[in-house]
This record gives C-alpha cells, structure tokens and sequence, in this order.
C-alpha cells in the first residue's frame, strides 16, 4: 500500500513500543534512518530514556553522528562482542562449567578448554543477549536498532528459537544428575544452577514474544527503488514473516525528483521509475513510504534530525518520476521513457585494473554493505572466464543474504550450475549442510551407543540423550564454518581454477577470514578429547572428516596467504562511513597477511553541469583524494555506472571496462 502523502510513518510515535528496529540490504542507509529516528523519539518525549544500539560488527553510529553529543535521553551503543562475552563469562561461565561436569563424562580440564574456544556467531548472541538485558531492565522507554546487513539480521532475529533450544539441550544434561540425586537422597532440590536455567529460559521467551508483538515492535525495512534491493528486500520480508514478525511499513530511500538533461540523473530516474512501479503489489499490505535523495552526506546531530522532516507517502514520488498512480489498482504505472532521446552511456571506468593474472586461485570482493560487491564479483567473473577460457571458474557466494542470482538474472542454488561458457556458479544453503551433518553424526553415533550397550550391558538412556543432542549446541555462525569448508572440499576436488566470493559485508568477512585459525584450534581440541575418550566415545568417520578437513584448512590457510594465488578487491564508494570501514578492512587484511592490491571505487558521480550531479560530487571529491592518497599505494579505480548493472550482457560490458589487459614490454 503506498502511503498519502500528508501522513507520517506510524514508527515515529511511541506509544507502547518498545523495540524499533531498521533492517535491509547493506548500503541502504540504516545507520541514517535509525539514528534519525532514535533523535526525533527523543526530542519527542523529553522526561522518557531512549537507547540507539548498533548491532552490525562494522560500526557507523560513530560516524553517523560527526562526534556530536546526542540529546541527554539518548543514549549511544555500539555493541562490542569481546567486551560482552567478557562479562557474560565473569556472570555465566561457573553455571555453564557445572552443568558440563554434571551432565558429561568431561573434566574440568576438557570443559575449560571447551569453554575458551572462540565461537562464530558470537557477535550475534552478544547483541541479542545485551537486547534482552535492557530490555529486562526497563529502563528505556524505546530501543532502537541498527542492524547488520539482511542475512546476519534474519541470524539475529532467529536467535531466540535457537537458544531455546541450547537451554533445552543444557536441561538435559543435569537430568542424569537429578535422576541419580533422587536415587541415592530419596528427591531432589533445585539448586542455582536449575534457577539459571530457568531464568534464561525465561528471558528468551519473554523477548522471543516481544520481537511478535505488532503494538511492542516494529521492524522496518530500509531499501532503494533498484532491483537488487527490492529482491533482498522481498525475501529479508518473507524470512520474517516465517518467524512471526510482522512489518507494517517500508522506507524507500534515495529518491529523486525529476530528472534535468543530465544522463546519469535520466538514467537513475528510469531505473527509480520501473521500480517504482514493481514496489506498490511486490509488498501489499505493508505500507510504503519514501525519503529523498539529500545531495550532502548526512552527518552529525543537526543534519539527522531534518531527516524524517521530509518523509512522504509514496505516490509523492511516483508522480515525480513520471508515473501515475491508479487508485482503483493501488500500485504505480510506468510511463514511457520521458527523453528517449538522450544517449545514455553504459559504464564510465577511470584507471581499470590489471586483469588478474593466470596464476591466481581465489579473488574475494569485499567491502561495506552496498558497494556493489555482488556486482563487481559477477562481472569480473563472467571477465575472467572470457580473458581464460581454457579455465574452470567457479562464483561462490557467502554472504547469507545471496544476490548472485538475481544480479546475473538467472537462478542460482546450492548445487553448482553452469551460468556462462567456463563460469560456474553456486549459493550455499548452510541450512541444507548442517542438516546433513547432523544425520551423519547422528547415524555414527547411535551405532556406537548400541555397540557399547551390547557389549558391556551399560544403560546409556541419560548419555544418549545428551549425546545426540549435543550438536545443537553448534553456534549460530556455523553457516560460515560450513561455507568454509564447502569451498576448501570443492578447491580439494580439483575441478575449478578459479575460485571468486562475493563476501559478507566487511565485519562478517573478516570474521571469515579468521575462520581457518579458528577451525584449526577447534579440532586440536576435538582431536585430543576423541584420543581420551577412545575407548568410550570414538567416531571413526567423523574423525576422518576431521583429518581431512585439518588437511584442507592447512592448505587453504596457505593459498589465502599467498599474493600470488590470492587477492582480496576490496569494494568502496565515496562517502565517509564507506572510507572508514574500507580503513579497517584494509588494516584487517594487512594484519592477517592477505594481499589487497586495489580499491575499486564504485558508485562515483561523473563531473557534469548538472546540479544534482554537480553537489554529489563535490562531497565524493574529498574522499576520491583520500583513497587515492591514505592506502599504501593501492591502484585505485574509478566506476560510474549508468544503467542497472544486472543480467549476463551489461555485466559482460561492465568487466570488460573493469579490467585491462597488461601491455607486454617491448623486445
């Protein structure tokens, strides 16, 4: 439903809410809308406490905010993992020790070990966890959230029901200890660790009923009148519809008002326009609203407030982009092309890169949310496998909220499938990939269970339980571990040349690439608690799995060092918060040893007499200097593209003005 235009988003009041929270693909302005909203809730209601919380691993509320103080009830957090999980040990870990003690055959030493290793997710349990601490405390009148990028928000979202389930699993391994408590003392009385129990359990379901209430939550969607957004947008809606979560409203951002001669602002008003007219059915009921495009970069206190100033229904927007909205139909219809006879250019590279060299093994296109990583991963892709067509190239995504197949305009799934001549391409179903771990071990491990009580006349109720159950206990990262080790089998089957990922944005990304340190620290400690319980507990298959998969990581470790097999491109666009975030992940990878020889710079206004296009670049000039002069030398690369970048043949024409191809020396 397109909202009237004189209305206002019912988000912005207050009463009886108690968590708003902004989602959506990266780039889409989320940081913007929710530290603006955060401010005008609290200017609203001066005698009431506001919190604005961040919940991305790549902080931008900093930025956002330009060092400005925000308003005395309002309150600023940008959620650090170690620092919770910090505090979280110093208040949980004893509980958490005795019901291991308790409910395994483990010692102390095995569980201290268990309990130090590092955990993939964990940003996310450490955000949903400090959520549900404010929350219990009831001293916000509102909080608002600033999410992570689509896939790790659903991640977060989900949560709930999974840790139900951990504490269901942790429930069950004291049952063995009550059982031999009532045996042996005739009953059994509850101790602090079953009041920890009982009290997270309840906790969770208090919050997990919170985040289903309409009248106490909001989740609104954030997004732009493109096609990509409107894909990751549409599935972002009916992941949380599957969890119970309803959204009321939507927020277009970035629109633009008639176009002048100008053919970047033609363009993006065609493209604004056909979208437009797809967005008003693709989401019946929810209610759309839309902000518009502000020509200078929106930082600091002052600036977000003026934000939600000029929210509009959308039919505002549709008659301004040269649609018209049928009122019996209740959705906008494009019209024709207003200047068809204006000569529209494809893609405007200034400085193309070198096309990467024959020798290489793994590209990773990484950078912020929103840059345009998915796209510059499919292009250089389908550029790759024309420059090499002799070779095997495979396009892997990991970012849990897949776009390859939209981008490329053609489906794409878990199981490989050929998209072009040499060009292969697959998107990781990590649900799929856990399910058919947990068969696996959960077949192995009832033919041991049933070996041992044949052999020995053991009762093994209580263990098998536990057992079995035991990798539901596996962190919400896993999709991660999976993806990994995914792509170091198919790298280890020898049937591709080239690997190229379109990562997760920034935090995510780097959490991957820390992954092999990780995993390999994991089955150190596995291997050694197998070798110690041997004659108990051995799993002749899942231990080779593991033997394999140490060798793989190894090798993969290797390759992601090795700058001339390797190469991370690392993604940005000309803004603040874009420079900023690419610091860090240029730092990260120069910290870890991963090779990162060039920044493309997506997204740039090209110099025009345009207004509009004239203010845009002027804010971009500042930070084109800066990555031309504060990255160590890096080629840097200038694209301004024009026309919606998806489908085979403008990502084609798009790589081939990505890359050039090395001028050999003259003899």
């Amino acid at each position: 439903m397109i909202a009237q235009r004189d209305a206002a988003p019912g988000f912005l009041y207050t009463e009886g809410l108690r968590l708003l929270l902004f989602g959506g693909k990266g780039g889409v302005g989320k940081t913007t809308c929710s530290a603006a909203a955060a401010l005008q809730l609290a200017n609203q209601h001066p005698t009431q406490s506001y919190l604005l919380v961040s919940t991305d691993p790549a902080h931008s509320l900093a930025d956002c905010f330009a060092g400005d103080p925000p308003p005395a009830n309002l309150t600023l957090t940008e959620i650090d993992p170690k620092e919770c999980l910090a505090r979280f040990k110093s208040m949980h870990e004893q509980h958490l020790r005795t019901i291991a003690l308790r409910g395994t055959f483990l010692d102390q030493d095995d569980v201290t070990q268990l309990l130090d290793l590092s955990m993939p997710g964990l940003d996310e349990v450490m955000a949903l966890l400090e959520i549900a601490s404010w929350i219990k405390e009831d001293r916000y009148a509102c909080i608002v959230v600033d999410t992570a990028p689509a896939g790790h928000t659903l991640r977060l979202l989900g949560l709930p029901t999974v840790m139900q389930q951990w504490m269901s699993v942790l429930d069950s391994m004291l049952a063995k200890h009550r059982y031999m408590t009532r045996l042996y003392r005739g009953s059994y009385r509850k101790d602090e660790v079953d009041h920890y129990l009982e009290s997270t359990a309840a906790d969770i379901k208090h919050l997990w009923a919170l985040l289903r209430a309409p009248d106490r939550t909001r989740f609104v969607p954030i997004m732009l009148a493109e096609a990509l957004s409107i894909h990751v947008t549409r599935v972002l809606i009916e992941e949380l519809t599957r969890l119970g979560i309803v959204v009321h409203d939507i927020v277009v951002n970035r629109l633009i008002e008639a176009p002048c001669d100008c053919p970047t602002c033609i363009d993006w008003a065609d493209r604004q326009r056909a979208a437009l007219a797809e967005l008003a059915h693709a989401f019946e009921p929810v209610t759309l609203w839309g902000l518009p495009l502000f020509l200078d970069e929106i930082r600091g206190v002052e600036v977000l407030r003026t934000v939600w100033n000029d929210v509009s229904g959308l039919d505002r927007w549709a008659q301004a982009s040269g649609a018209t909205l049928n009122s019996d139909m209740q959705q906008v219809l494009p019209r024709d092309n207003p200047r068809p006879d204006v000569v529209v250019p494809d893609w405007l590279v200034m400085a193309p890169a070198t096309v990467p060299a024959a020798t290489m093994k793994l590209l990773l296109f990484a950078g912020k949310g929103g840059v345009g990583k998915t796209t510059l991963a499919c292009a250089s892709a389908l550029r790759m496998a024309e420059q090499y067509p002799g070779k095997e190239i495979l396009l892997f995504s990991i970012d849990p909220a897949h776009s390859l197949g939209a981008c490329l305009d053609c489906t794409i799934g878990p199981q490989e499938v050929r998209v072009a001549p040499g060009l292969t391409a697959v998107e990781l179903d990590a649900k799929a990939e856990y399910e058919s771990l947990r068969e696996q071990y959960a077949r192995e491990l009832g033919g041991v269970l049933a070996g041992a009580s044949n052999q020995g006349g053991i009762d093994f109720s209580f263990d098998r339980d536990v057992m079995e159950r035991m990798i539901d206990l596996a962190p919400p990262g896993l999709d991660e571990v999976l993806a990994l080790t995914r792509i170091v089998k198919l790298m280890d089957g020898g049937s591709y040349d080239l690997f190229i990922l379109d990562t997760a944005p920034t935090g995510h990304l780097l959490r991957f690439l820390e992954m092999p340190g990780l995993i390999e620290s994991w089955l150190k400690t596995f291997f050694a608690l197998f070798l110690k319980y041997r004659d108990l507990f051995w799993l002749p298959t899942v231990t080779q799995m593991m033997v394999e998969l140490s060798r793989r990581i190894k090798l993969f470790r290797k390759l992601l060092l090795d700058a001339n097999k390797t190469a991370l491109m690392a993604v940005t666009i000309p803004t603040e918060m874009a420079c900023e975030e690419t610091k860090d992940l240029v730092a990260a990878c120069e910290r870890l040893g991963v090779w990162v020889p060039n920044l493309l710079v997506n997204m740039v206004t090209p110099a025009s007499a345009c207004r509009v296009c004239t203010a845009l670049r002027r804010t971009e000039v500042r930070f084109l200097e800066q990555y031309e002069s504060g990255f160590g030398g890096r080629h840097v690369v200038h694209i301004a593209h024009q026309h919606e970048p998806r489908g085979f043949e403008r990502l084609r024409m798009l790589g081939q003005a990505l890359y050039r191809v090395p001028t050999l020396p003259s003899v």
